[in-house]
């Protein structure tokens, strides 16, 4: 059975970590959930704790706000992001450093409390701060926007309870979602296909277009409903209350955008037989170098038409679909190696986590629908790449303009840590390059970079783009997966670093790496 949150509540912890989030203590909350882990809790355990100490607290009742006649983006969920992404990033790490990414995400909670109010300069914390306000520190607490809810347990199969969830969900009714959810989750046997059903809500949930547009569905939503189930299944999803209360009800609350996900259907119903839904079993042929080149140009330069028909012609070619995902993959990195304006690196970031996702559930999921996914997927990475004018790739004027023959693996290794931490991601790209075209062991490389994202002190984003980076990169089959190493390390530079302190990477080099 699920344990609900008075259960958990009852670990001694629990009030010490929840007074400290609410005082906006994070050196202390750090430090509780330090000494959880070093006292032989496992960190399995010590996220089901800290998790449910946060979770009334992180949620917002809508997505967008108006200020001044203007659509406000409302985005509020990098606590639970950064808690999933630095759990799967810590075996990339040395040892030694296994547990920064984790307390930086930690870290972190106290600054993303209640964002509704922080947008309003209401409540003081990260948001608040990165728009250049300094909201005094207040006599009240954030508002609890999201009640907990209760299971529930409808008469019915298993599919027809999922179909009750999914209407839930995309009807904005949060309550109802969130207990049907933990209902059908109370059954082990139930949650592979409720696993598959969230991830399917988040990936069908994105916008038509980002240009233009203050309101931008991000990707956020199937990037959250991954960190829902990663943690359920780290922490075990008997545990998993607070998990569960931070990310499930937030899959129903608005803007709810599925206009994208009808056109694909539509499109895939109309050229296929049965919908597409064989297309997996029938289509076993890999896309070949020449059509992996040309398939990333057209992501960067053809129209959004064009790009889909080119994947119904690939499809109807019998190209393999996790081949065509794969593709559209380097796409995504291709938008973070063609950018070099700083704050532009967040518009390629969340198309390649959003397809990552996207990947992760193509080769675990047996859903029928898979082929309609590569379109959103494609769609996301050909619309950022003509908002941002990304017309050109640009890396290899910086890498001639580097020489890095003569220098041993472990010199560029030293350099490419000291350019990512300088935030020149000219350098880092091509000292990247230069470690990557010599074919030294990928394993330092990967501690480099991750050990880099762990020291930055922000909202997980960090870490978030590197775990997405290494996971593509060992599971991509095609002949450039190289350059989906090569992004995180320009990304890392280039991107601006708000409010880029240091200080929990200091702590840990202090007091915490030696235990």
């Amino acid at each position: 059975m699920l344990l609900n949150r008075s259960e958990i509540s009852a670990d001694k912890s629990f009030s010490l970590l929840t007074d400290s989030i609410l005082e906006r203590d994070q050196a202390k909350t750090t430090d509780l959930f330090f000494r959880m882990v070093q006292s032989g809790q496992s960190i399995g355990d010590a996220l089901s704790i800290v998790a449910a100490a946060e979770a009334p607290f992180v949620n917002v009742p809508c997505h967008i706000n108006i200020k001044d006649g203007n659509i406000a983006l409302t985005n509020n969920d990098h606590t639970l992001l950064g808690l999933r992404a630095s759990t799967y990033l810590m075996p990339y790490l040395p040892e030694k450093y296994r547990l920064l990414p984790l307390l930086q995400s930690v870290w972190y909670i106290g600054a993303g409390l209640d964002i509704w109010n922080q947008l309003l300069f209401k409540y003081p914390g990260r948001y608040a701060t990165m728009k250049g306000v300094q909201v005094p520190p207040p006599d009240y607490g954030p508002v609890v926007w999201l009640e907990d809810a209760a299971p529930i347990v409808e008469a019915g199969s298993l599919e027809e309870r999922i179909h009750s969830y999914m209407v839930a969900t995309m009807t904005g009714d949060s309550k109802r979602a969130h207990g049907l959810f933990l209902g059908i989750a109370q059954d082990p046997e139930a949650r592979r296909e409720l696993q598959e059903t969230i991830e399917f809500l988040g990936l069908i949930d994105i916008q038509e277009t980002v240009i233009g547009r203050k309101a931008r569905n991000t990707g956020h939503k199937a990037i959250r409903a991954r960190a829902v189930t990663d943690l359920a299944n780290y922490i075990g999803w008997e545990k998993s209350h607070g998990v569960f209360y931070m990310g499930v009800p937030d899959m129903a609350v608005g803007p709810l955008y599925y206009s994208l996900y009808d056109a694909a259907s539509v499109l895939v119903a109309a050229e296929f037989e049965d919908a597409g839904k064989s297309l997996e079993e029938k289509n076993q042929t890999s896309l070949s170098r020449s059509e992996v080149e040309n398939f990333v140009q057209h992501l960067m330069l053809a129209s959004g038409e064009d790009v889909w028909k080119l994947i119904t012609t690939h499809l109807k070619n019998g190209k393999s679909i996790q081949s065509i995902g794969d593709t559209i993959q380097l796409g995504a990195a291709e938008l973070i190696l063609r950018t070099t304006v700083a704050r532009q690196f967040t518009n390629g970031q969340h198309p390649f986590d959003y397809c990552n996702v996207a990947n992760n559930w193509l080769r675990k999921a047996k859903s029928p629908y898979k082929a309609r996914i590569l379109y959103l997927m494609a769609n996301f990475i050909n619309d950022v790449a003509h908002e941002n004018n990304l017309k050109n790739s640009i890396i290899e004027d910086e890498i001639a303009g580097f020489d890095g023959s003569g220098r041993a693996p472990e010199a560029l290794l030293r350099e490419l840590d000291e350019a990512i931490m300088a935030l020149d991601a000219p350098r880092a790209t091509a000292l990247a390059h230069a470690y990557l075209k010599s074919g030294a062991d990928r394993r330092p490389y990967m501690e480099t970079v991750a050990l880099c994202a762990s020291r930055f002190q922000d909202d997980p984003h960090n870490q978030k783009i590197t775990v997405s980076t290494f996971e593509e990169y060992e599971n991509n089959g095609t002949h450039m997966k190289d350059r989906l190493l090569l992004a995180t390390p320009r990304l890392l530079a280039g991107w601006v670093k708000m409010p880029g302190e240091r200080e929990c990477y200091a702590r840990f080099e202090k007091e915490w790496i030696y235990h």
